[in-house]
């Protein structure tokens, strides 16, 4: 059987259709000799929206805070815009791209984080809708909106999500394509390799702020979990290059 490998597409850049048509023509060979799933969020495409219907927009710790308002921009967003122009721009590289989210066939179970607002974070992974796309050589394509067990949706951390899946499905890679070369240090250049404990340090020290300690954090839950190896990369300079940080257990 093929080696999988889950790869986040990260929401800064869908912005950029240069990177973004690269991506999508190297994933397509990529596909060909390994299973792929693909994880997306959409932050500057929901900023946009929230921006034109007067939204106020929030972040607490580099999550979104979302309201009922912002929950609606950002599942017509993810599930609408943004999935659906990554499935047709796989489909003209040849591939066979299927676009769900996280929500579709539960998927993804979720509880509320309540302090997030209408946030939710992985509970459960149901892998039956994913599995049977993969085993008919489909490359799934989620969006990160989800539900709970109520059925109440959810908007999701695309960052958090990737990393869930990954984990449930023992990924031999996980992959997170960014609009930075991967970690950087105090003089701003790329950190190559971290060792998983030496991660809170970091974060400690402010080497690692903002929007890229979920995403660290994410890495750290996936290898405790089955992950050989997670990779923060700048996703502009394409799939294939690499260029960043590999993080290790």
């Amino acid at each position: 059987m093929k080696s999988l490998i889950v790869v986040k597409f990260g929401g800064s850049l869908t912005k950029n259709p240069k990177a973004q048509k690269k991506f999508l023509k190297e994933l397509s060979k990529i596909s060909q000799k390994q299973r792929v799933i693909l994880v997306h969020g959409g932050g500057p495409e929901i900023n946009l929206l929230l921006e034109k219907f007067f939204i106020k927009n929030k972040f607490v710790n580099g999550l979104r805070f979302t309201n009922e308002k912002v929950l609606s921009v950002a599942e017509m967003v993810l599930s609408g815009k943004v999935n659906k122009s990554l499935v047709a721009g796989l489909l003209k590289n040849n591939v066979k791209a299927v676009g769900i989210s996280a929500k579709d066939a539960n998927s993804v179970i979720c509880k509320q984080v309540k302090s997030l607002g209408f946030v939710g974070e992985p509970v459960k992974v149901n892998k039956k809708l994913i599995e049977v796309l993969l085993k008919e050589n489909f490359l799934p394509v989620v969006a990160s909106i989800a539900c709970d067990s109520n059925a109440n949706s959810l908007n999701v951390n695309a960052d958090i999500l990737a990393s869930a899946i990954a984990s449930a499905f023992k990924a031999q890679k996980l992959i997170f394509l960014t609009d930075v070369c991967g970690i950087l240090n105090k003089d701003k250049k790329t950190i190559k390799e971290i060792r998983a404990k030496n991660i809170n340090s970091l974060i400690k020290d402010k080497t690692i702020i903002n929007g890229m300690i979920p995403k660290v954090q994410a890495c750290l839950n996936s290898l405790k979990k089955g992950v050989r190896e997670v990779w923060i990369v700048d996703g502009a300079k394409g799939i294939t290059a690499m260029q960043g940080t590999v993080i290790k257990k």
